[in-house]
């Protein structure tokens, strides 16, 4: 879709949306068609001549669409509002944010899915499944070597780090299974039962856990927060989940642990490039299991319950309230 000099409203009255949101758009669109003096546009198709004039003041997004030129576009518009329809704020640490941008975001909108996700990872790996279908299909019946692997939940110490919506859904239902959560956040609490600790206690939790489950946000405090000094404190037979961001794992020092037998395996959704190199090392490796960052996905409904949520940060906004879904940055 072109922009349209004849069809576009210039007046400052009007709101105007670009939207790089492709999968959902049209439900976005139709949520906010009623609404007066708003314009929504697919800024992905914009013209260059006019990408760069100031013309939008909201902005709907990906969090993986933070490009540096899309960063560079972001620069030069007057932008009042920007809403995330997914999870995740580590692209914003790119920008330079005044107070008078608001950020909103959908990201609690995943939240159970993500969770389900990375429960799946969980029972995949302790009940050694990935295993037996590679054993299977190649015409083996190895019980005797499938056997020593197998998990229960019930008998698993689970440290969850990132302790926020993804997370204590993985606490809660790990929880009603009888494993024992241990939780790790920004601040000291108890949640719904669970102990959560300060990221500063990680290193002196890490040695009792049997799980590890990686759900927090990427920050320049939390890149590589997972490398070879954490390594080298788990317990040979640990399961590592990480549906976060793949920074916040050191992927090379990952490779040589799983590869020298330093924990058990590792269960990806994400990573420090994507798509994920065809070459990459962890493509080859037996012990671990990858899918390509679709852990949010399967919701049904979840582009119509996009769309609304936008709607209502969005009428926050054009009523001088903040967004109702206001994402706050955390310093470092």
């Amino acid at each position: 879709m072109s922009f349209d000099h004849k069809t576009s409203k210039r007046d400052s009255n009007v709101f105007r949306i670009g939207c790089a949101v492709s999968i959902g758009f049209e439900a976005i669109k139709e949520q906010l068609a009623p609404l007066e003096n708003v314009q929504i546009i697919d800024i992905s198709a914009v013209r260059k001549e006019e990408s760069d004039k100031p013309l939008f003041q909201g902005l709907v997004i990906y969090a993986s669409q933070f490009s540096p030129q899309m960063v560079n576009w972001i620069q030069k518009q007057p932008l009042k509002w920007i809403h995330l329809v997914t999870a995740g704020t580590d692209p914003l640490h790119a920008l330079s944010i005044p107070d008078a941008l608001h950020i909103s975001s959908s990201g609690y909108l995943w939240a159970s899915t993500v969770a389900e996700h990375a429960l799946a990872m969980l029972l995949t790996l302790g009940r050694g499944m990935d295993f037996s279908i590679r054993q299977i299909q190649t015409d083996q019946w190895s019980r005797k070597e499938l056997i020593p692997r197998l998990r229960r939940v019930k008998d698993l110490e689970v440290l969850i780090v990132g302790y926020g919506r993804i997370g204590s859904g993985i606490g809660c239902a790990l929880k009603s299974l009888g494993a024992k959560v241990t939780g790790v956040a920004s601040s000291r609490r108890v949640d719904d039962g669970v102990q959560v600790h300060q990221l500063l206690d990680l290193d002196a939790l890490i040695p009792d856990a049997d799980v590890i489950i990686l759900t927090l946000p990427l920050r320049p405090s939390t890149r590589h927060l997972i490398s070879r000094t954490q390594f080298g404190l788990m317990k040979k037979t640990l399961i590592l989940i990480n549906v976060s961001r793949g920074g916040v794992l050191d992927e090379t020092a990952l490779c040589e642990t799983l590869a020298d037998g330093g924990i058990s395996c590792a269960g990806l959704d994400v990573f420090e490039s994507e798509p994920l190199p065809l070459h990459h090392r962890l493509r080859s490796l037996p012990n671990v299991l990858l899918t390509p960052h679709v852990a949010g996905f399967g919701e049904r409904g979840i582009e119509e319950a996009i769309a609304v949520n936008v709607r209502d940060n969005l009428q926050d906004i054009l009523a001088g309230r903040p967004p109702r879904d206001q994402v706050h940055q955390e310093p470092d």
